[in-house]
């Protein structure tokens, strides 16, 4: 028994020697001070909390049990940036190469069916609604586009400028025709460049009765019978080739009459020339009368067309440009 204890006391003696042989020093680990142990314990309390205050796993609840309160707000994609409703935000068009577009709003004076003695002057006054994106200047204009002109001007200028969505009062100097019965006139909003717009407004009277005695009767517009030549082109700018160009002319007489027409065409393209229609006469009553030309291009063009009446007075239309452009 003596020899076991003693036996003991060496093995334990020999463990104590080689831990402390144990450092990479070679050195004896210092033994801690009892605030260093402190600390220590203290740490690893903290570290229990911590852990402690930790959401723990649930189980999943059974569908129809789930607590909404808990369910996070929707979030934006950021794989894609995209915002909810952004159709409800419509970007504006800009006015430049945005589009122009004219709404009749009211008929300020001379209501449809006004009546009038031949020869009566009047003042035609219409309320037009700017519908489109571009701004109207006084660059735009109201100008006739068929029917009877009414020994009115070709063009009226607009006064001020006019924002998309607000209307504008714009005032025609005319004179009621002498032949008794309905008489009507179309008009149109022109771009500054010229281009009608869409849509057109009208003036329409009846003159009845006499001219009073006395009154020397006005003389028609134009040295003739023949006045309002006018020529419009369905098409000003196609891209494909070749192309058929419609073009509608119209002309008034004051009194019926034999009348004699062609359609003119030139062009700035070099050496371009056009197979135009022959040169037509024929009988028509007195009023407004259209006429329709058909002209097929093969290759690309920048040119315009008029119409011309030959007899019985010489009266030119406007000239309706159009460009062909072959899809270069």
């Amino acid at each position: 028994m003596e020899i076991d204890r003693i036996s003991l006391w060496m093995l334990v003696g020999i463990c104590l020697l080689m831990a402390a042989c144990s450092s990479s020093d070679g050195e004896a680990s210092p033994t801690p001070e009892p605030e260093t142990v402190l600390t220590a314990a203290a740490e690893t309390a903290n570290a229990q909390l911590t852990e402690l205050a930790r959401p723990q796993p649930t189980d999943t609840p059974a569908p129809g049990d789930e607590d909404i309160s808990q369910t996070p707000a929707a979030t934006i994609d950021p794989a894609t940036q995209q915002t909810p409703n952004v159709d409800a935000f419509p970007t504006a068009t800009p006015a430049t190469g945005g589009v122009d577009f004219a709404e009749f709003s009211a008929d300020v004076t001379i209501p449809d069916g006004t009546d009038f003695d031949p020869g009566a002057d009047f003042t035609k006054v219409w309320q037009l609604r700017n519908s489109g994106t571009n701004t109207w200047t006084p660059e735009y204009r109201l100008a006739f586009f068929t029917g009877e002109q009414m020994s009115a001007p070709g063009e009226v200028q607009l006064l001020g400028n006019v924002p998309p969505g607000e209307t504008i009062d714009v005032a025609v100097d005319m004179v009621a025709p002498q032949g008794v019965g309905k008489h009507t006139g179309f008009w149109k909003m022109q771009d500054p460049a010229g281009e009608f717009f869409e849509y057109a407004v009208f003036v329409q009277i009846d003159v009845v009765g006499d001219a009073p005695s006395g009154t020397p009767l006005p003389k028609p517009s134009g040295d003739g019978q023949v006045t309002n030549a006018f020529i419009q082109v369905d098409d000003a700018a196609p891209a494909d080739c070749p192309h058929t160009f419609t073009f509608t002319a119209s002309f008034t007489l004051s009194e019926a009459a034999t009348v004699s027409y062609r359609m003119d065409a030139g062009s700035d393209t070099p050496g371009f020339t056009f197979d135009l229609p022959s040169e037509i006469t024929g009988a028509f009553d007195a009023g407004t009368h259209s006429v329709v030309y058909y002209l097929q291009i093969q290759d690309p063009v920048n040119g315009w067309a008029q119409f011309h009446i030959l007899a019985p007075n010489e009266e030119f239309s406007n000239q309706a440009s159009f460009t062909l452009t072959c899809g270069s």
